[in-house]
């Protein structure tokens, strides 16, 4: 009687076991069609944040070859007051696609922070227009005991997992997608969706590089007007482009697309090919939405330029010009220079403001606040003197730096030392934008 009381408990635990293992196979099959439906298209060894604010749990995937995967889960903690951010100080942690863009070690952070903390980019540039407040919302450690939903919106971990997470995170490249609730999509329909992005893009690209302002500017939402005061540069910069390097490329490499709610955010690698060269132009960032059935642009902004331009410089109209304007050396910086010397001597105030780019900072003041100082100064001596010598010139493509020994005097004040100029290829032209004065 026990050896077949035995029997049937073996042969129930195998039948079970065996069911089990049908069912887990059959949802593991079923689950392996989906993915979660804000990861549309992953690049290739790229990692992503998911931060889950139902279950305070944050999601690290990664993408290799076909394979989407989570390489880890940890517990974390979100805003105490449950819901989207709208406003500064509501306790909440923001919902949406965001990106890191500055990573604190804990000898720079309060306790507060951990050991670890990486800002977020929230409030983005469509955030801002749909009138979203806010800053400083981190992804970061904690010193304190981790409870769920006790930050003041930002998104806190142990130290360790913090710790473990740097070391997946590329600044400004790896998404942080933070949701209510993850919700999975088929991978057909997300299949679907990049096609048709990425479709659009090949034809942006295409009036980018070829096609009128007006075929341009077709791509965007018609309640969006994007920055494109360098598209008339640009159209005479693409003609010569054409004649010099007939095929010309522009080109979008490691395309992400993103998406919460209906705003699908695509981050890719802009590049212009000319020949044998592969020119970097930025991280490029692109907001779509869906309108009357087709996708429109409503936010065009770069995620990252690269260093050598300032904010206001279009990296394509830039780059070229180098390509076709060989004046823009060191040569031209030195011509420039002298022309600001001398604009300066000659009190030539209106004239001396043209030389400083807009971005121009210095000693605390921007360019407006720089040109008012210095016109006081005009109208307050009698003359100025200002001559430089043993000039030395170090030129990288859209930006040169200048240092030269100066000798300044006026009626009121006299002083000698170094003189150090940064200058920025600006329209075409070589502007101040940074400046920097050590007396001897």
């Amino acid at each position: 009687m026990r050896k077949k009381n035995c029997f049937k408990k073996m042969f129930k635990s195998l039948f079970w076991s065996g069911l089990c293992f049908f069912v887990w196979t059959f949802d593991g099959a079923a689950s392996a069609q989906k993915r979660p439906g804000v990861l549309i298209s992953l690049p290739e060894n790229e990692h992503a944040i998911l931060v889950e604010k139902k279950s305070q749990t944050l999601f690290l995937y990664t993408q290799k070859g076909d394979e989407l995967s989570v390489s880890f889960q940890v517990d974390c903690s979100t805003g105490e007051a449950p819901g989207m951010k709208l406003k500064a100080g509501d306790k909440k942690t923001p919902e949406g696609v965001y990106f890191l863009i500055d990573e604190y070690e804990d000898r720079y952070l309060t306790p507060i922070y951990g050991k670890k903390a990486f800002p977020t980019d929230y409030p983005n540039l469509v955030d801002k227009r749909e009138g979203k407040k806010g800053s400083a919302i981190w992804i970061h450690g904690t010193n304190k005991v981790l409870k769920p939903m006790d930050s003041n919106g930002c998104v806190t971990l142990e130290n360790e997992d913090i710790l473990k997470l740097a070391e997946y995170i590329t600044l400004d490249s790896t998404p942080v997608i933070m949701v209510e609730e993850i919700e999975y999509a088929a991978l057909d329909d997300l299949a679907k969706i990049e096609s048709r992005i990425s479709a659009l893009l090949d034809r942006w690209t295409m009036a980018l590089k070829k096609e009128s302002y007006h075929a341009f500017l077709s791509f965007y939402s018609s309640t969006y007007l994007p920055d494109i005061q360098w598209w008339e540069d640009w159209t005479i910069v693409r003609e010569q482009i054409h004649g010099l390097y007939p095929g010309f490329e522009l080109t979008i490499e490691r395309p992400g697309l993103y998406q919460h709610g209906d705003l699908i955010v695509v981050l890719f690698d802009s590049y212009l090919k000319l020949n044998n060269e592969n020119l970097f132009l930025g991280k490029r960032k692109l907001f779509f939405k869906s309108q009357k059935d087709q996708f429109k642009i409503v936010g065009d902004t770069f995620q990252r330029k690269p260093e050598r331009f300032t904010e206001s410089v279009s990296p394509l109209v830039a780059v070229s010009k180098t390509k076709i304007e060989p004046v823009m050396d060191s040569s031209s910086v030195l011509k420039t220079v002298e022309r600001w010397i001398a604009a300066w001597t000659a009190k030539d105030m209106d004239t001396y403001a043209y030389f400083y780019a807009k971005d121009f900072f210095s000693d605390g003041l921007n360019k407006r606040q720089w040109i008012r100082k210095k016109r006081r100064l005009a109208k307050k001596y009698n003359y100025i003197n200002v001559s430089g010598e043993n000039f030395k010139v170090k030129t990288t493509g859209g930006r040169s730096e200048v240092s030269f020994f100066q000798t300044y005097e006026s009626s009121g004040f006299s002083t000698r030392g170094i003189k150090t100029l940064t200058l920025v290829d600006e329209g075409g032209k070589w502007k101040i934008y940074r400046e920097s004065w050590k007396k001897k």
